[in-house]
């Protein structure tokens, strides 16, 4: 695996930005029911125009933070991460809530990059004064399940959202030294 660090989205990456986006199909899997999100770019799918977008994150930014997961090698986005501050912020079912949601470019997975940019999403969290979060995946997605707990996940329950119809996996993560290196 490249090595890869997390930034924040901007206009100079208007087009790379763009790139992620188209290798998504319409039948990816969802942890939400609404099936136009991308985890890690959330409400992407309510803009057309990318500066559009930019300027929503920008005006959130108390609020969510958005991450790229940028490859240094060749300056590829291999994943989008974004971390929200409170988790009443995520979802309206507190249930459902997380601090992190998280994507991995199709053409990029299976490379260690989800695991790499949920620790790297965990210093950013652990900076902003956070001694837990929560993080939510469905049930079935076996790649975020391993993710999550190869970053010191522990299991707390699966719920089955009425409105989804998706059984979801909740875990914690204590924020320690451990999952901090």
């Amino acid at each position: 695996m490249s090595e890869i660090k997390l930034i924040k989205p901007s206009a100079e990456y208007t087009e790379k930005i763009a790139e992620y986006r188209a290798e998504f199909p319409a039948e990816r899997e969802r942890v939400t029911y609404d099936p136009s999100r991308i985890p890690g770019m959330d409400y992407l799918e309510k803009y057309d125009k990318i500066l559009d977008w930019l300027q929503f994150c920008e005006n959130m930014s108390d609020k969510l933070t958005w991450y790229m997961a940028f490859r240094e090698s060749d300056s590829k986005i291999v994943g989008f991460i974004v971390f929200r501050h409170k988790l009443e912020y995520d979802d309206d079912d507190i249930e459902f809530a997380s601090n992190f949601g998280y994507s991995v470019c199709p053409s990029e997975r299976g490379k260690g990059y989800a695991k790499e940019q949920l620790r790297l999403g965990l210093q950013k969290a652990k900076a902003f004064g956070l001694d837990k979060v929560r993080i939510i995946c469905r049930d079935i997605n076996i790649g975020s399940n391993k993710t999550i707990l190869a970053n010191s996940g522990v299991h707390v329950d699966t719920i089955h959202g009425e409105k989804s119809g998706l059984n979801v996996n909740r875990y914690d993560i204590q924020m320690s030294i451990n999952n901090m290196l």
